[in-house]
């Protein structure tokens, strides 16, 4: 008997040298598109097996109005809108703002589905929650395709939660994409080794 666990116990540690080898060798850099169509998918059931149906989904930037578009396909048609936003930086520090907020008639309020691309900090995404509920949304509940951990904002549904924070997204396939949530020394830093990978 204590062999086997011994053995066991081999086993799972073997498993898990040969997986910390294998992220140290071939990090996830990038996730796939037919990860993203795999995770709207995904969302979609867990948000019907939750008995909600959006009534109007708010994509956030690009990212956002990606999974917005693959989410509201997955369920069918979903009414979709997507704001983008700006960031300003201040000694370092990040401010978030909404660029052209639209109106959105009542009737769209009732169940509220905000989607970003990525979730890092969790501001933008506690910026548009507040926002919407200031407008009256009735339920407003969350999604995103990537969920670092740490983040300070709950996410109903997720695709990846992980604490890697350079992970690109498959929209981001050339190197004129900016990612301006970043503070500006450190984006040109990650550039230039992500530059050195290639």
């Amino acid at each position: 008997m204590l062999e086997i666990i011994g053995l066991i116990l081999g086993l799972i540690g073997a498993i898990s040298a040969l997986w910390y080898f294998w992220e140290k060798l071939f990090p996830l850099r990038r996730l796939s598109w037919k990860f993203a169509e795999k995770v709207a998918k995904k969302i979609a059931e867990e948000m019907t097996a939750d008995n909600f149906s959006p009534s109007l989904i708010v994509g956030i930037g690009r990212g956002g109005a990606i999974m917005g578009a693959l989410i509201s396909g997955s369920l069918g048609h979903r009414p979709l809108v997507v704001i983008d936003r700006k960031y300003t930086w201040k000694e370092g520090d990040r401010f978030d703002e909404m660029i052209f907020p639209v109106h959105i008639p009542e009737d769209f309020l009732e169940r509220v589905l905000i989607v970003s691309g990525g979730v890092h900090t969790g501001s933008t995404m506690k910026l548009y929650y507040e926002h919407f509920k200031k407008l009256g949304a009735t339920c407003i509940k969350r999604a995103s395709l990537y969920y670092e951990k740490g983040a300070t904002v709950k996410v109903e549904y997720k695709g990846l939660e992980s604490r890697k924070k350079n992970i690109l997204m498959p929209w981001m396939f050339t190197r004129q994409y900016i990612r301006a949530d970043r503070y500006p020394p450190r984006a040109t830093l990650l550039q230039k080794e992500e530059d050195r990978k290639d």
